[in-house]
């Protein structure tokens, strides 16, 4: 077993090697005046394999005449395609050149992107810092588990809520009344919902009423709520250990806008937001 393996290693460093001498100027394959080098076929290979380039070099040693010539007859057509394309004008439509161009552009701000790796590899004590510094951020809201019947009128509102002070269950009554798809197939099943998330005036109130107190109808954007709070959760700091990827995301894009700002100097950045107002709705 041991055997096999150092054989395997020494054959992908003899692969890789041979790849990165021969690199542009040995091509494998040419359709027209386009040509594909040995490294850009193991590349393309090694997306078959989730990027793994150490795969593709093995699989490309191991793969059958009929295999490897399948392979680039796959790319072949893809380049047969792409000259098609060109021939017919298709890149020149706003869609394709705006998808050429944005998976260029991504491509790129993502290679840029890993070139900053080691301003974004924080060690524990600078994230530890980071989060005594900022502690009081780094919190968990308060949340509550409630159940709610949703309707559009005020007077079906009232209907409900009468029928649940009558003594009749959540589940029934959600099952009449309710005209939102969250709350009508589980019956108003109780959820928990973190504080700030829901209509101000529909917050207010889960984070103040006693609990297992039937209210409403509350307004709450489109129509009207009746809700029942069955627990709350206090709001909490966040340790040190739940905050950490918090902080460590906080700490990437402080790096992140800092190098965006930098950048901006070379490259001013002008925006016209009001113009997409005008843009018309297709």
């Amino acid at each position: 077993m041991k055997r096999r393996i150092r054989n395997a290693f020494c054959t992908l460093l003899v692969l890789l090697a041979a790849a990165s001498a021969a690199g542009a100027a040995e091509t494998v394959l040419a359709v027209g005046d386009e040509k594909v080098s040995a490294e850009e076929i193991l590349y393309l290979l090694g997306l078959e394999f989730g990027g793994n380039d150490a795969l593709a070099a093995l699989a490309a040693k191991e793969m059958t005449d009929e295999e490897l010539n399948g392979f680039l007859g796959r790319v072949s057509m893809a380049l047969l395609f792409s000259r098609g394309a060109v021939l017919k004008g298709l890149h020149l439509d706003p869609r394709i050149a705006a998808q050429i161009r944005w998976n260029q552009i991504n491509l790129l701000a993502n290679a840029y992107i890993a070139s900053l790796a080691p301003r974004l590899a924080f060690g524990e004590k600078e994230l530890k810092a980071a989060y005594e510094k900022n502690r009081k951020k780094y919190v968990r809201k308060g949340s509550a588990r409630i159940r709610h019947i949703f309707v559009t009128s005020e007077e079906k509102g009232r209907s409900a809520l009468l029928a649940l002070l009558s003594g009749e269950d959540f589940f029934s009554v959600a099952g009449r009344f309710s005209e939102d798809p969250a709350s009508f197939p589980s019956g108003g099943d109780a959820r928990w919902v973190e504080e700030g998330t829901l209509p101000a005036s529909l917050d207010r109130l889960v984070f103040s009423v006693p609990l297992n107190t039937v209210l409403g109808p509350v307004e709450a954007g489109d129509g009207f709520c009746i809700f029942e709070v069955l627990e709350r959760k206090e709001p909490r700091s966040l340790t040190f250990a739940e905050a950490k990827k918090l902080v460590t995301a906080d700490l990437e894009q402080s790096v992140l806008s800092e190098e965006a700002a930098s950048l901006a100097g070379r490259f001013p950045v002008v925006s016209s937001p009001d113009i997409l107002g005008r843009f018309p709705v297709r």
